[in-house]
């Protein structure tokens, strides 16, 4: 599995922080929430990846 370099998760990180401050500025839209779920996902998503490549 590739690993992932301080710079690219820093990166991606802030992509899902991003995706985080749009879902919650928009959390009285029906989409709102999603956005907040899929930036919260991804966090998770980048720690698991993490995990999983040490193994």
């Amino acid at each position: 599995m590739p690993e992932l370099t301080l710079e690219t998760t820093a990166v991606i990180a802030c992509a899902f922080a991003a995706v985080m401050t749009v879902g919650f500025a928009a959390k009285q839209r029906r989409w709102g929430p999603g956005l907040m779920m899929v930036g919260i996902l991804g966090f998770l998503g980048i720690i698991s990846f993490g995990i999983v490549t040490r193994l």
